[in-house]
């Protein structure tokens, strides 16, 4: 359901809010737990919101919620500190994953049979004791590895595979996402996104 009470979010509370499907509620089924010397303890998050964020001109976007730490959370040396807490996951549409999977599929193709030829000549060029040969299959295996480059896979890395995504109707949300915080401690602390503080990982199960 659209909220206005949760923490703000980058997207409906930044400086593109027309990209962002608009803030919404998302409450915790239960609390988090953890141990530290004291014995067990709890972790309470409040305000819990989330959003979609659409880059423009792309075919995927991200995910983001976010939630209030009331108090802070200590383990041995490690303190995570009372604020907004935050966790972003990449997310695609069904049609722009299927469109971006082709494209990669062909680039690999193509990087694969440049890789192939140049395997290939670095071994005739090892084989032939003929020095003219042996610069002439250097070359073309400097040929192929300058047409590997230019196969574009790079440009796909972050395409990730069907093993790699939760299906969410049409959406595909990408199960690895990020952990992060604002280091303001109020509840409703005006976002900044040049105070972004990365802490870990997060995982969608």
């Amino acid at each position: 359901t659209p909220s206005a009470k949760g923490v703000p979010l980058p997207g409906a509370n930044g400086p593109k809010p027309h990209l962002s499907s608009g803030a919404m509620t998302v409450t915790c089924e239960q609390p988090g737990k953890y141990i530290n010397l004291q014995g067990l303890q709890r972790v309470e998050l409040t305000g819990g919101v989330w959003e979609i964020i659409w880059r423009e001109n792309s075919p995927a976007g991200i995910l983001i919620c976010g939630f209030h730490l009331a108090s802070d959370a200590e383990r041995n040396d490690c303190i995570m500190e009372r604020g907004n807490i935050y966790l972003t996951f990449p997310i695609w549409s069904e049609d722009g994953l299927r469109r971006e999977r082709a494209k990669k599929e062909k680039a690999q193709i193509e990087y694969d049979e440049h890789a192939m030829e140049r395997d290939n000549e670095l071994e005739l060029m090892k084989e032939t004791p003929n020095l003219l040969m042996k610069a002439l299959h250097f070359r073309q295996a400097c040929q192929a590895t300058q047409k590997m480059d230019f196969s574009d896979l790079h440009h796909y890395v972050d395409v990730p595979s069907t093993s790699d995504v939760k299906i969410f109707g049409e959406l595909h949300c990408v199960k690895t996402g990020t952990v992060w915080r604002t280091n303001g401690n109020a509840f409703n602390e005006p976002f900044r996104s040049a105070k972004q503080r990365l802490l870990g990982s997060a995982s969608l199960l």
